[in-house]
């Protein structure tokens, strides 16, 4: 994470320009929209009526549809799985429609039978269908798509077809006759947490969070207000401002750079008019956004210089705009008039509100401070200071402060009575939620799940573990399902909770009544009521059948070759040290501990998206990765010789291009519309300059590509037949393209994190290898990688979308809150996928889940907010 206060690079220029995807668009509408209707809502499917766009004479236009599009298709269910069902409407006459409506109807025949995937009424007769047809086969799997039906037809999506709903009804019915509440709840994994059907139809609305936070700033407005906004990592807190500056001026300040550069492309994307302000000491140096732009520079003639301020010596174009070679005009950056969201880091937030309060009036302005505990776990750093002096020199009424790992009220007395000292009338706010709809959960260094009721031998333990969950029901998120059910079968089976706690004394038989958070809200009030005689006997229990997520596919090994006879200069350059072994696969044994060989043997428990490593020692964990990796002395040796070659082309461009670079004169401006470095003028190119750019391209060609054999590639087809013996559909592997290849291979990098590359796993270095980490940073928002190796500093505000985290061994001392948010790294995706967080040390869980004795980030922030 790169926490220096320094301008924005060219290339963090670049990225911000880039659009987000139509899917995150849409989101960030919602998100925009949502500010004035916090009960906004979209879904991407569409019902009949609404797909034809027809706007009026809804009553007969529904029973026409019926009779066009979905009658056929009922009375075929109806008459293969159930004849006895009778609806009552199906004499009912057609009315006439009116030609217009008639002849839309008929010219989108073709399109309708193109887009039934999007149409819900084939959806949900679709479901329909599975169920009647699993009834008529006196079979119980219907269960899954009932419990789907009933709740996608919650959904908000307007004008369904009232003879369909009227079908659903009667097929609920009858399906509902033989389900029970206990029949869902046994079944949760797979109808609840795996239905592809909730996750795909259901609506897109606001966090509860996002909707508080904006009833907070539309109707408190005429006092200053300290907002304490915590919510789960990945739940759109920091996309929050973009619907406050609906009605606010806003100061974003991040710690982190790349946090406000991912709000900065979001809100681009969204049109809104946003300056930045990094590495800023004067109002001067505040740059503009072309869409905030109010005024631009004009031709004049600079007193002192003699010279236009375009920087051309014989300009004669006096009062008119300066322009750039593209067309676009050089922006005024003092006028911020029009700015919406001004992007700072934490040295520049003064001169960033001098800037804003320069042209709105402080009430109007929100200082958003997104993840203020950012360095707090330490007891020294070198921002504290600059944190302490931008706290007590602020002057707008009017303070977010958002981050998952907040400390609470009773945590930071300092911090708010400093507050209502320096602001008269100020009230303080609490945001917060616990909103999840995926379980993530958290293995132990064996890969059992650790659970609250598989952690405590003691009954005493276990009580304040659960104490402490109800308090941060966060938390909930990381316990794994199937255990929690299990366990509420095993309880209330054998009577070892009180009486009105059992199971069906808290639920009725409303089998949509069933959800993720109901049953892990239960699961506490089980705990909470175990009688306290039988804690024991259900300790035992769940300590004897604790078993491996994974299937554990031991290796065994046959024949070494001694560590004398292997090459020893073959791995100077990459510091590698190992012997070569063959080895043979035994049967899966899910009785045994696993691992973390990722690049062999337990690669394929890394599913469905890409894994992020994190750990304070990355060269450690990278070198043991290329030794564990099983590459043959040969195959390695061929890959080395490659790669020197390599370095040595790498050597000779970097010289010729240092060569060029003073050779050739540049005006660069850093003032043009959205501050990006931009070429004005260019000498002419000298006949030598042009020969030395000719040598550099023949060199560019001469790089050589390299690519692994596919069976030590993670995951690949052959690598599971090497270390799995079959093929796991959902096993992640990488895409590593040809030319993400050669442009690594160019750079001046450790040649290991190069060979780590061919077996797709990145590695976040350090900010002074920014190329290499663009590249990677590039390739994990595009999927490509299997693994990204980064130290703890990369904890907060990575957004990428990881499937699987894993936690070092090495980050011992890390604090709960810096936990918490490494986990939040993990299940970012819009979609229910496998996810785990794998901890290498089982003393880190245990922290999770009770308050802490000493909470470094709340003494901190007392220190520096009080």
């Amino acid at each position: 994470m790169d926490l220096r206060q320094i301008k924005l690079t060219r290339l963090e220029w670049n990225t911000i320009e880039k659009p987000v995807s139509q899917e995150e668009k849409q989101i960030l509408t919602m998100i925009d929209k949502g500010y004035y209707d916090v009960d906004i809502h979209y879904n991407n499917h569409t019902s009949m009526l609404l797909f034809l766009k027809i706007n009026n004479n809804f009553d007969s236009m529904h029973y026409y549809l019926y009779d066009k599009y979905f009658n056929k298709i009922i009375n075929k269910i109806k008459k293969r799985y159930y004849p006895n069902l009778e609806l009552s409407f199906e004499t009912q006459k057609i009315q006439k429609l009116n030609s217009t409506d008639s002849i839309k109807v008929q010219n989108l025949d073709d399109k309708i039978a193109e887009n039934k995937q999007y149409i819900f009424e084939y959806i949900l007769l679709d479901l329909c269908s599975y169920i009647l047809k699993y009834i008529n086969k006196g079979k119980t799997t219907y269960t899954s798509y009932l419990y789907s039906l009933i709740q996608i037809q919650k959904s908000s999506i307007k004008h369904i077809n009232i003879y369909v709903i009227d079908f659903i009804k009667k097929v609920i019915e009858i399906g509902s006759k033989n389900v029970t509440t206990k029949d869902i709840l046994k079944n949760a994994v797979d109808y609840i947490e795996r239905n592809d059907y909730i996750m795909k139809y259901k609506d897109k609305t606001l966090y509860k969070h996002q909707k508080d936070i904006y009833e907070i700033f539309k109707t408190k407005k005429h006092h200053p207000k300290l907002v304490l906004y915590s919510a789960p990592t990945g739940t759109g807190k920091t996309m929050t401002p973009i619907g406050l500056s609906n009605e606010h001026k806003v100061i974003f300040v991040c710690v982190a750079r790349h946090i406000g550069l991912a709000l900065a492309k979001s809100a681009i994307t969204m049109g809104k008019k946003i300056a930045f302000a990094f590495g800023c000491d004067e109002i001067s140096d505040i740059r503009l956004h072309y869409y905030a732009a109010k005024d631009y520079i004009k031709h004049s003639i600079n007193p002192i210089t003699k010279r236009c301020y375009c920087g051309n010596p014989v300009c004669k174009k006096e009062g008119r705009d300066i322009k750039y070679k593209d067309g676009t005009k050089k922006i005024d950056n003092t006028n911020g008039s029009n700015v919406e969201i001004i992007i700072c880091d934490v040295r520049s937030y003064i001169t960033s509100m001098k800037y804003m309060m320069k042209f709105n009036h402080v009430d109007e302005i929100v200082t958003y401070w997104d993840e203020p505990t950012i360095t707090l776990d330490n007891e020294e750093h070198e921002l504290h200071e600059t944190i302490k002096n931008t706290w007590q020199n602020n002057e707008i009424p009017n303070v977010v402060l958002s981050c998952a790992t907040l400390p609470k009220q009773t945590e930071i007395g300092a911090v708010i009575e400093y507050f209502k000292r320096t602001y008269s009338g100020a009230v303080i706010y609490d945001v917060n939620s616990y909103d999840f709809a995926k379980t993530i959960p958290i293995l132990s260094k064996d890969s059992i799940c650790m659970t609250p009721h598989s952690m405590y031998e003691k009954y005493d333990d276990l009580k304040i573990c659960v104490e402490y969950c109800k308090n941060n029901k966060t938390l909930l998120r990381y316990i794994d399902l199937d255990d929690i059910v299990q366990f509420i079968y095993f309880v209330n089976k054998n009577e070892y909770i009180h009486e009105a706690c059992k199971f069906e004394n808290q639920f009725d038989n409303n089998i949509g009544n069933i959800t993720m958070n109901t049953i892990k809200e239960y699961y506490l009030l089980c705990l909470e009521n175990i009688k306290e005689e039988y804690w024991d006997t259900i300790y035992t229990h769940i300590k004897q059948n604790e078993k491996c997520k994974f299937a554990n596919y031991n290796l065994k090994r046959t024949t070494s070759l001694p560590s004398d006879q292997s090459n020893n200069d073959l791995y100077k350059s990459t510091e590698l040290r190992r012997t070569q072994s063959v080895f043979e696969i035994e049967k899966p044994k899910n009785d045994k501990k696993c691992s973390v060989l990722f690049t062999t043997q337990d690669a394929h428990t890394l599913t469905d998206g890409p894994t992020i490593y994190l750990c304070e020692d990355v060269n450690k964990i990278c070198k043991f990765y290329v030794q564990q990796s099983h590459i043959p002395i040969p195959e390695f040796q061929k890959l080395l010789a490659k790669i020197n070659k390599n370095n040595i082309l790498s050597k000779k461009i970097e010289s010729l291009d240092n060569d060029i670079k003073r050779r050739e004169e540049m005006t660069s401006n850093n003032d043009d519309d959205t501050g990006k470095i931009k070429v004005v003028e260019k000498r002419h190119v000298d006949k030598e300059t042009q020969q030395m750019m000719n040598e550099v391209d023949k060199l560019r060609k001469q790089v050589l590509y390299m690519s692994l054999d596919h069976q030590y590639i993670p995951n690949s087809v052959p690598h599971q037949e090497k270390w799995v013996g079959n093929v796991i559909p959902n096993a992640f592997n990488p895409t590593i393209s040809e030319d993400n290849v050669k442009d690594i291979m160019l750079l001046n990098i450790d040649n290991s994190y190069k060979i780590l590359l061919l077996m797709g796993i990145g590695v976040l270095l350090e900010h002074h290898h920014q190329d290499y980490n663009e590249i990677m940073k590039r390739m994990a928002e595009e999927q490509m990688l299997f693994m990204i190796i980064a130290s703890s500093d990369y904890i907060y505000g990575t957004n990428y979308q990881f499937c699987h985290g894993i936690l070092g061994k090495d980050l011992d001392n890390m604090t709960q809150q810096k936990t918490m948010q490494a986990l939040g790294r993990i299940g970012r995706n819009a979609i229910q996928q496998e996810y785990t967080v794998r901890f290498r040390n089982d003393e880190l869980v245990y922290k999770l889940f009770k308050t802490q004795e000493h909470n470094t980030e709340a003494i901190n922030m007392n220190k520096l907010f009080g």
